[in-house]
């Protein structure tokens, strides 16, 4: 019960601060636009599916994810009313689970409504709109995206002691999912491999950004291709980013002091 109480007054202070209004809002102008760029400007010959938008769209929730979570306990830990909500019957635990669940219901609300908002728009105005069951599938995986990037997030806020330190740390996490994983790997295939045929660990340290966890990799050039590289792997790797993290800083944050 007290986690979901610390649940509840996280996604009411996202509603009193006008987060959630904000994050949707941006939100479902991105994929409107992104959606539009696919569907409404196509040429014949270059038809669009529903998985061109996941890449996009998945390194932007890795981004709102990670801003989600950032300070959710550090801020309030300097500003002392972490000390206040200790106080009452909760405890850190409470704080930490709460928390994940109050911000990925911030999550939820935004994915949720972006994907209506835009996919009802476009189901019926425009004729290569994508199919609602492909659109909903991908709104799921956005959605699943989106907490991970929370949990790993509100992990690194519970395991530091500074608002400055988790507003860098936050950056440098954005942008490593996001964008400096993928030029990292572009990197190494360039100048590393001459020939199509890449070697194991590539794909495997592909697969271990958790964007890349519902992306099909074609490793058909491989004799055998790896268990790691099967599809439930996938969903090993999202649940190794939920728990992992959010376990390591949790038994940090419970041995810490909140001064």
């Amino acid at each position: 019960m007290s986690t979901l109480l610390v649940a509840k007054k996280e996604f009411q202070d996202a509603i009193r601060s006008r987060l959630l209004l904000l994050v949707t809002s941006l939100f479902t102008a991105f994929l409107a636009f992104y959606t539009y760029y696919k569907f409404a400007m196509v040429t014949p010959a270059e038809p669009a599916v529903v998985a061109d938008l996941y890449r996009a769209v998945a390194s932007v929730v890795a981004v709102v994810g990670t801003l989600l979570g950032y300070n959710v306990i550090v801020g309030e830990r300097e500003s002392g009313s972490l000390q206040f909500l200790l106080a009452q019957p909760h405890t850190r635990r409470d704080v930490v689970i709460g928390k994940l669940l109050g911000r990925a219901a911030v999550v939820a609300v935004t994915v949720g409504i972006a994907f209506a908002v835009v996919g009802a728009h476009y189901a019926v105005l425009v004729e290569t709109s994508p199919s609602v069951m492909a659109y909903a599938r991908l709104g799921g995986k956005i959605l699943v995206l989106g907490v991970v990037f929370v949990a790993v997030a509100i992990a690194f806020s519970a395991a530091v002691r500074s608002t400055t330190m988790a507003t860098w740390g936050a950056v440098w996490l954005a942008f490593l999912f996001a964008f400096v994983w993928d030029s990292v790997l572009a990197v190494i295939k360039t100048f590393l491999f001459t020939s199509q045929t890449l070697p194991p660990w590539y794909y495997l340290i592909t697969r271990f950004n958790p964007k890349f966890a519902f992306v099909h990799i074609d490793a058909t050039a491989l004799d055998t291709i790896p268990f790691y590289l099967k599809g439930w792997f996938g969903g090993v790797i999202l649940a190794g980013w939920l728990l992992v993290p959010l376990g390591v800083a949790y038994l940090r944050f419970q041995r810490g002091d909140l001064a």
